[in-house]
């Protein structure tokens, strides 16, 4: 029986680069199992990101708080997400067939649809977090870290591999099913529910956004890679953020 510690440090050694490795499970099998402790590992890196947004606010001008906040996550989480949503945005850009947007997704190099896309979705998320008192800001990193690591969750479930063979995240998206989708859920209710409204709006929102990636991801793809999986991640944290924006005034 897996160690639900154990299980966590899977997680985390997968998703982000924290030392976690010593206490994870090396078996590929097993990252799907972990997979419901993404959403805990989205709150372990909003707390990075608030305490780093915290800090900031002690000594330096208000508006570097979101700046910092970004920043501690790039750093924690290695810019996973960011190179996935890089990946992705060449290859859907810059590819006419599926064949050749998944051999773009293959190349490391940042062309002009990544740069492009790395701006907007960085530029949208320092300008709606920046909108925000600090307790909003902190509750929106709550947010949108842990919803935007549960979006992995209902597009492996719904969605095949789109590229033949193994890869590093092919276990995830072969394992996961809706046992995986609704522990994670329950796991992301427990941890949002004090936020009330805010939470359920978010929830809508990041719901909302995960429907339709999977939908545009099966027309271009016929499915998923881990690149479009860090993509999903950085537009429903996006989406979070925005919808503490524009609820700030109803708060």
């Amino acid at each position: 029986m897996s160690h639900p510690l154990r299980l966590f440090a899977t997680a985390a050694t997968f998703l982000t680069r924290l030392p976690f490795a010593r206490w994870s499970y090396a078996e590929p099998a097993r990252l799907a199992q972990a997979a419901p402790y993404f959403v805990l590992v989205g709150a372990l890196v909003a707390a990075v990101a608030a305490l780093a947004a915290w800090l900031s606010l002690q000594w330096l001008p208000p508006a570097l708080a979101p700046w910092a906040a970004l920043t501690a996550a790039i750093v924690v989480t290695g810019g996973f997400h960011e190179d996935g949503l890089a990946d992705t945005a060449d290859g859907l850009g810059g590819g006419f067939t599926r064949e050749r947007k998944l051999e773009i997704m293959r190349d490391s190099r940042i062309g002009s649809y990544a740069a492009l896309a790395l701006a907007a979705v960085l530029g949208g998320k320092y300008l709606a977090l920046a909108s925000l008192s600090p307790s909003l800001l902190f509750a929106a990193l709550w947010l949108g870290h842990i919803f935007a690591r549960w979006s992995v969750l209902p597009l492996a479930a719904t969605l095949g591999y789109a590229r033949e063979g193994q890869a590093a995240n092919k276990p995830v998206a072969d394992g996961i099913g809706w046992v995986q989708v609704g522990a994670g859920a329950l796991l992301a209710f427990v941890l949002v529910a004090p936020l009330g409204r805010l939470a359920l709006l978010a929830a809508v929102a990041s719901i909302a956004v995960v429907a339709l990636a999977g939908l545009y991801f099966r027309a271009q793809l016929g499915g998923i890679t881990g690149d479009t999986l860090g993509a999903a991640n950085q537009i429903v944290e996006l989406a979070c953020y925005l919808v503490c924006a524009g609820a700030q005034r109803w708060i």
